[in-house]
């Protein structure tokens, strides 16, 4: 996994890439960015015991950038409260913008407040000529398993190690299992495999498979089948380099059927396939 690099590093690498009029690399630059700074500000966050990022639990690409080190980077901090457990946008908002001080954080437009959740539109100042990222907070998301803690290491770019909630691991998994069901969308695969593959996590095939049937029971699919995360693979195949070369560099970017038949093995290990 890579370390985070500062944003003085990722804007040299973005003014290469203008200067090689390479629109994908500025964009996965401009990614990468936002990405630091959202990092950056959660771990301002969880210095704080009684911030509201102690009473949701993060999931989606910023975890896997903090706690896996994932080469896709985020713009956008996911995280859930609990169906039906809202939070206090304002507050939420409020401590933003205190904790992403140091990036000139600050409000894009009022918060959101939405029958899913609530979502928070940023910007920041911007070495990449962008700067913008988003924070939404689900209320919709039955959590199967109990919240665990994350641990997150921003040392490279000389943050402190830091712990935050986060969604259980085979929950995580689930999730991108029930996404590649409804959804063709390539990030979603990437994700799934380096859960699965490159992670290290244990997962425990019965806790994963009652995670799997939990997220399906919500679209009223009555058993898992192996086959059920191919539905959208053709699709996703003609998507994968021009959409996830905006967020992972081509040399950290498995090739498509390689992605295919890592997350094919390990779920038949696990007892999916």
């Amino acid at each position: 996994m890579a370390d985070r690099r500062s944003s003085e590093a990722i804007a040299v690498d973005y003014r290469a890439a203008r200067a090689a009029n390479d629109a994908a690399a500025m964009a996965r630059f401009q990614n990468e960015e936002a990405c630091v700074v959202l990092l950056s500000m959660l771990e301002a966050l969880a210095r704080d015991e009684g911030s509201f990022i102690h009473r949701v639990a993060l999931k989606g690409g910023i975890l896997m950038a903090g706690e896996l080190g994932s080469p896709r980077a985020s713009a956008d901090v996911d995280a859930t409260s609990g169906a039906q457990k809202r939070v206090d946008v304002d507050v939420v908002a409020r401590e933003i913008v205190r904790a992403g001080r140091r990036f000139g954080i600050r409000l894009a437009g009022e918060p959101e407040r939405t029958r899913g959740g609530h979502v928070v539109n940023l910007t920041f100042d911007s070495l990449t000529g962008r700067g913008i990222a988003k924070v939404e907070i689900s209320v919709r998301e039955d959590l199967v398993l109990a919240v665990r803690d994350a641990v997150i290491d921003l040392t490279s770019v000389g943050l402190s190690v830091f712990s935050v909630p986060a969604v259980a691991e085979v929950e995580l998994v689930a999730e991108k299992l029930r996404c590649l069901n409804q959804r063709a969308q390539p990030r979603d695969l990437f994700d799934l495999r380096l859960y699965l593959v490159d992670s290290g996590w244990h997962l425990e095939p019965h806790d994963l498979r009652a995670a799997v049937e939990g997220k399906l029971a919500t679209m009223r699919i009555k058993r898992w089948t192996p086959e059920a995360w191919r539905v959208h693979l053709a699709e996703i195949e003609s998507l994968w380099e021009p959409t996830l070369l905006q967020w992972v560099a081509p040399d950290r970017l498995p090739a498509f059927a390689e992605a295919v038949r890592e997350v094919d093995r390990r779920l038949r290990q696990l007892g999916l396939g």
